[in-house]
């Protein structure tokens, strides 16, 4: 239990214990983090399912939070595994540094990932359009082409185009163009896990 709150092992763990410890570790903190997103997404399903787009990005936050959490979880085993002093001071102190480094590298790139889905989640406006004036609903008929119904909250993209705020925040879950003409929309940004999924690998080292 350790090395779920990131301090090593009391003793040297053996090579298949320490990979035992963390498999474990790793499994139990994904657990953890899928019982949080069906939180989630029975309070978002609760509000009428009109947040649609908070919702993505708060699940998209918490799986970056959780890959960072994953990414350092295997540190203190492994630290403590290479500080074995039965292969030589010098030895251990050596691949305990170059482990910290690389795993330092990982760590820095998991914590962009996690600030770039904080600031995703702190915009109050969209990224890809602008709130419609009345004139320009009018003009596109009063009806999205993706639901079919009257625009509610509607956003009017850049090739002009538009749709209901949640309708297209939903198309761009998983596309970057426009639904109409296909015109390219939505910027390159971090992968989504709007819809509650996690990464599958393992995080061994």
């Amino acid at each position: 239990m350790y090395p779920l709150v990131l301090l090593p092992p009391k003793s040297v763990p053996p090579f298949w214990h320490a990979l035992f410890i963390i498999l474990v570790n790793d499994s139990m903190a994904r657990q953890a983090a899928m019982v949080f997103k069906c939180i989630l997404l029975m309070y978002y399903k609760n509000t009428g399912g009109h947040n649609y787009r908070k919702q993505g990005q708060m699940l998209t936050l918490v799986e970056y939070t959780l890959l960072l959490y994953r990414t350092l979880l295997p540190t203190p085993v492994w630290y403590r595994f290479f500080l074995n002093k039965e292969y030589g001071s010098i030895f251990s102190s050596v691949t305990a540094g170059l482990y910290l480094t690389f795993k330092l590298t990982s760590v820095i790139q998991k914590i962009r990932l996690v600030l770039a889905a904080l600031r995703v989640l702190s915009r109050k406006e969209v990224h890809y359009g602008s709130s419609a004036s009345t004139e320009q609903v009018s003009a596109a008929g009063d009806l999205c082409a993706i639901c079919q119904e009257k625009l509610h909250s509607p956003i009017v993209l850049r090739c002009k185009h538009i749709f209901c705020e949640e309708c297209v925040s939903e198309w761009f879950e998983r596309e970057r163009t426009c639904p109409l003409c296909r015109a390219l929309v939505k910027p390159a940004d971090i992968k989504s896990y709007s819809d509650g999924s996690t990464s599958l690998c393992f995080q061994f080292f």
